[in-house]
Order: structure tokens, then C-alpha cells, then sequence
């Protein structure tokens, strides 16, 4: 696992390994979860490998499911759902929790590091994971095509999952006792809100 914002080596290798394997069955169990004060919103964090995980190549030439954990993190919006007709998007329901990042922050028995911000399309970072956020997608005024791209966003009533994140253990990377921190950044009816939560922990072995 990467222990550096932008050394981007480990998250691009991971990117590409993750993006041609199967996603694994969501067959794992969630962190605790954490809500904003009175927003009545709920992020947690569901693993897709209960670990150990084992390191592979720096290369990656033998890398498989096993060296890799993925994340889905959902956030719950148990807000009532009014006003239908006046919101044209996803985004523009009100009481709908409009996404902008997800920090994602690793810690290595118990030490943390900021890995990295990730940000949701038209403007996505990590380029790879443009495809793993539920993107509001609406038609301009002489559309179709619909080509307008909104910023994800989880309607009232709605358990969604904003991002899956996917990471590989290479052999370079330290081992030990990884918790994957992830807080979600957005607003709730123009207010900021932060929803923060922890993966289950994992061993990443030799």
C-alpha cells in the first residue's frame, strides 16, 4: 500500500490490476459507522477480502484477487424524500447528500498516512477509478445525448454506494495491521457535511 499522496505508483498499478479482475462478492462485514450531527446520513465500509493479504510483485506479474482488497463505501440517507417535482437531478433533490471527495487515509499499526483525495468525474482522481462513482448524468437544454456529468449523490431514502476503492499489496510496501480510513465530503441542502468511517482491519503478509 501507498504511504505517499501523489506517489501514485501502487494506486496506478492497483488501478489497472483491479480494472481487468471480477469484482469479489460483497460477502464481508462493515466497519461501525459514523453520521454527521443531525444530518441523518450514514457512511460505512464494506470489504471485499477478509486478508491476510499476501504481496505480489512490484511489477505485478503475479498478482491476483488474493493481493487485493476492495472497499465499497456506502452512505445511507434516511432523510425523507419531498419535493419531487422541482428537482430536476439527483443532486438537486432536496435533502439529497451531494458528494465531492473521499479523502482515504491508511493506517499502519496505528500509524496513519494520507494516501490520497479522490475525486468523483468530470474532474476525476484517480483517473481509474472514474467508473467506480454512481455519477449523476442529465441532458442539456438541446439534448439528447445526455452528456451533462453531475457529481454523485445519494437521495433521500437511498443506501448507496459512492465509490468502491480497490487496493494491491505489492512487495515493496510495508506489512502489518492496515485500517483503511474514509471520509466522505459533500453537502446536505448547501451545508458542508464530513461522514467519516474505518474498513475492518487486515494483515498484509509477506
Amino acid at each position: 500500500m501507498k504511504r505517499r499522496p501523489l506517489r501514485a505508483r501502487g494506486i496506478v498499478r492497483a488501478t489497472v490490476l483491479v480494472g481487468i479482475m471480477a469484482v469479489v462478492a460483497l460477502t464481508f462485514g462493515s466497519s461501525a459507522t459514523y453520521s454527521g450531527t443531525n444530518t441523518r446520513l450514514e457512511v460505512s465500509v464494506v470489504a471485499t477480502n477478509r486478508g491476510p493479504v499476501p504481496a505480489c510483485s512490484d511489477d505485478g506479474s503475479d498478482c491476483t484477487d488474493a493481493n487485493i482488497v476492495s472497499h465499497f463505501i456506502y452512505v445511507e440517507n434516511a432523510n425523507r424524500l419531498t419535493n419531487r417535482i422541482t428537482g430536476t437531478t439527483r443532486a438537486t433533490l432536496p435533502n439529497t447528500f451531494v458528494v465531492s471527495s473521499v479523502d482515504a487515509t491508511i493506517f499502519i499499526d496505528g500509524v496513519g498516512t494520507l494516501a490520497l483525495t479522490a475525486l468523483p468525474p468530470p474532474n476525476a482522481f484517480v483517473q481509474g477509478w472514474s467508473g467506480r462513482w454512481p455519477s449523476t448524468v442529465s441532458c442539456p437544454p438541446g439534448g439528447p445525448p445526455c452528456t451533462v456529468v453531475g457529481s454523485p449523490a445519494v437521495v433521500p431514502g437511498e443506501n448507496a454506494a459512492v465509490l468502491y476503492a480497490s487496493w494491491v499489496h505489492l512487495e515493496s510496501e510495508p506489512n502489518g495491521r492496515h485500517v483503511f480510513e474514509y471520509t466522505v465530503r459533500g453537502t446536505l441542502n448547501g451545508a458542508p457535511v464530513d461522514l467519516t468511517a474505518s474498513s475492518p482491519s487486515i494483515s498484509l503478509t509477506d
